[in-house]
């Protein structure tokens, strides 16, 4: 039960329904080339991780490499994660996303 706006003096009670649907990005930057990949799920797994990876080595310019920067999330440290050939993932220490560029568009756009 809630409390809503009303005429003065009167304090009905009504039923507020509390569920809400939330949206993950998951996204990679190449400040250097000024571009990035991102996908929109509904929620963030390894599955997720491995959809982001294969966008960003289809986005890949022919016979080039890339390195990803990532933190220690779950998701990005999982046995069952798969990396495509063209990609390798490099582990930033704990607790600092200051070294990932990704989390200066996150503060940005939150």
């Amino acid at each position: 039960m809630v409390r809503r706006w009303f005429q003065r003096g009167m304090r009905p009670r009504m039923v507020k329904d509390q569920r809400y649907r939330s949206a993950y990005i998951l996204g990679a930057v190449c400040p250097a080339r000024d571009t990035g990949a991102a996908i929109v799920l509904t929620h963030v797994s390894v599955t997720a991780m491995t959809l982001l990876l294969e966008e960003v080595a289809a986005q890949l310019p022919a016979g080039t490499h890339a390195v990803m920067l990532i933190d220690n999330a779950g998701w990005h440290i999982a046995k069952e994660l798969r990396v495509p050939p063209t990609i390798s993932l490099v582990h930033l220490p704990p607790y600092s996303p200051e070294l990932n560029a990704i989390e200066k568009v996150w503060t940005r756009d939150r």
